[in-house]
């Protein structure tokens, strides 16, 4: 919730850097038409040379024309910092947002004790939870899902972060296939092709569950590549991965 409040006032704040380059326009047309400004003047009529249209330039009555040109540009300047700051901002928010609500969604799916101490052990990973002394460890692992394709194809879904990374990169092969929900929470699906050229049946059936062990509802675009493409990036939370190159489907959840 913090972070969506966060997100939320990001994005405005984001918003309102959109009129920096309104400040930059007053500045030129300013430098170009400032001459014809009388002293005293609050705005200045001039014809915007990207555009055709004319504009009405507030003016500080107190400044000269180069004086207020100055002042916009100042005001350009400030928001475009703005702006390449919030950008970041709110893509690291965003992200962060994703990842709590995976870990939402892996708690949705959890149905054992085992489940509850694996996706205590990822948070610990990721910092949102400290590591208790002497906890304990669980007797049994929490293990991923387990499916047979029609077509007699093994498919894995990770029921958490860490499954997800496990069955990524240490369970499926460069050539086996990866399955994820389009931009959004959601498990990491892997079917083993053993070598072999899967079906079109089987590529579907894995698309639905993708879209089914995932955030969205009803149609889901589901993002499907081989495992090769798929990468970890340095510092990643659990879970987080990115692709450059991917097929995509529509599948329902």
């Amino acid at each position: 919730d913090r972070n969506i409040k966060k997100y939320d006032l990001q994005e405005r704040q984001l918003r309102d850097t959109e009129k920096m380059d309104k400040y930059r326009v007053y500045g030129e047309l300013l430098n170009t038409y400032g001459y014809s400004a009388k002293q005293g003047d609050t705005v200045l009529e001039a014809e915007n040379f990207y555009t055709g249209e004319m504009v009405r330039i507030p003016l500080d009555s107190q400044l000269t024309p180069s004086e207020n040109a100055r002042r916009y540009f100042d005001r350009y300047g400030k928001l475009k910092r703005t702006k390449e700051a919030l950008s970041k901002l709110v893509e690291e928010t965003r992200d962060e947002i994703r990842y709590l609500e995976s870990v939402l969604r892996a708690l949705e799916m959890a149905d054992s004790e085992e489940d509850l101490i694996q996706i205590r052990e990822e948070l610990a990973i990721a910092g949102y939870v400290r590591r208790k002394a002497g906890m304990r460890k669980p007797e049994k692992k929490s293990k991923p899902y387990h499916f047979l394709s029609s077509d007699g194809f093994d498919i894995y879904v990770g029921r958490n972060n860490l499954q997800n990374d496990e069955l990524t990169f240490k369970v499926a092969n460069g050539g086996d296939w990866w399955f994820h929900a389009k931009k959004m929470a959601g498990s990491h699906v892997i079917v083993k092709t053993r070598g072999e050229e899967i079906s079109d049946r089987t590529f579907e059936e894995a698309a639905s569950l993708a879209a089914h062990f995932s955030q969205g509802k009803g149609n889901v675009e589901v993002d499907y590549v081989q495992r090769k493409h798929v990468k970890k990036p340095n510092g990643a939370k659990p879970g987080f991965v990115v692709y450059y190159t991917n097929y995509s489907m529509m599948a329902s959840s």
